[in-house]
């Protein structure tokens, strides 16, 4: 079979290259602009020999369709995504996956009236009743633009979607007749140990490093790039804060967020940093590695960590003061 992944996030770019490794198939990917650090990437996947194709389009410049499914209009969106360098033809590739079809890469595949599977992005964080997929489906016009394929829907709404990804359909009410089972996490505990090492090549610059002292964890995330504080030097100290309550006597390790540029060697001298851009996810199952406690900041990743023996996580009430400046 041959495919095409189109991933918004380093999570996504995690699941493609886990579904190549299980199911060895032929495949291209395409890397949206709004990924950190995505032409590293691009050259590790290359590297890597998953994928024969890895394209790096300007998908932020490219114009959104309307709802009303104009004609003119539709032809002057394809010539603009065109003129950025894209020409990718959706009718070469047996499967498309696509991660959160709200982003340009949906959009541009229901312009083209392409069929789709939407990837597993969620999962099933997702809340029922979900207000931007109940909102769109009270719409006057949704049945119609439904059936005629006219304008922008999304999760499933769209009738070119083939199937949606899930880790367990059952906890998801929306569109059961399309629920397709994928569970990264089962995929990555299957996987070899020769294949776990090529998942560590592509989203690990070094292995990490061990140490004879128990092990704290640090999730922080990218307050101040994302303006949930006020100044880099509120963030650091919360996080300088956060180290001295929770991580006195451990051996500290920091993962951030992709978009956090918070200089963790200079701030935290004593802790070893780990690649900012590689997914939490890979700590559990790619690493032989324990934690004794893992602490989170406003991150759901702390929950899911199962290389931590006690999991803390700090929520928005913890950044309060700091948000006051």
């Amino acid at each position: 079979m041959n495919k095409l992944f189109l991933c918004g996030t380093q999570y996504h770019v995690l699941e493609a290259v886990a579904a190549c490794l299980k199911e060895s198939c032929r495949a291209e990917i395409g890397l949206s602009d709004s990924i950190p650090g995505r032409l590293a990437l691009a050259d590790r996947l290359r590297a890597s020999g998953l994928f024969e194709r890895v394209y790096c389009p300007a998908d932020s410049a490219w114009p959104a369709p309307a709802n009303d499914g104009a004609v003119l209009y539709r032809l002057r969106q394809r010539l603009g995504v065109r003129r950025t360098g894209w020409k990718v033809n959706p009718a070469h590739y047996d499967e498309i996956v696509v991660y959160n079809d709200w982003t340009p890469f949906g959009r541009w595949l229901q312009d083209c009236k392409a069929c789709y599977v939407l990837g597993e992005d969620t999962r099933n964080h997702l809340d029922h009743p979900n207000q931007y997929i109940d909102g769109q489906a009270a719409a006057p016009d949704f049945a119609l633009r439904q059936r005629e394929g006219k304008g922008y829907l999304y999760w499933g709404a769209y009738r070119g979607v083939q199937a949606v990804e899930m880790t367990d359909p059952a906890r998801v009410a929306y569109y059961p007749e399309k629920a397709r089972t994928f569970d990264l996490f089962a995929i990555l505990g299957g996987l070899s140990s020769e294949k776990k090492a090529v998942l560590r090549r592509v989203f690990v610059r070094q292995e990490l490093p061990k140490t004879d002292k128990p092990a704290c964890l640090l999730l922080p995330r990218s307050f101040y790039v994302d303006h949930d504080l006020p100044s880099q030097d509120a963030q650091n100290r919360l996080v300088t804060d956060t180290v001295e309550r929770y991580c006195k006597g451990y051996q500290l390790y920091v993962k951030t967020h992709p978009r956090d540029t918070t200089d963790y060697e200079q701030l935290l001298p004593d802790a070893v940093v780990l690649d900012r851009f590689m997914p939490s996810e890979l700590l559990d199952y790619c690493f032989e590695v324990r934690f004794a406690r893992a602490v989170g900041l406003c991150t759901a990743s702390v929950r899911n960590l199962q290389c931590a023996d006690e999991k803390i996580s700090l929520d928005y009430d913890y950044i309060a003061p700091y948000q006051k400046g």
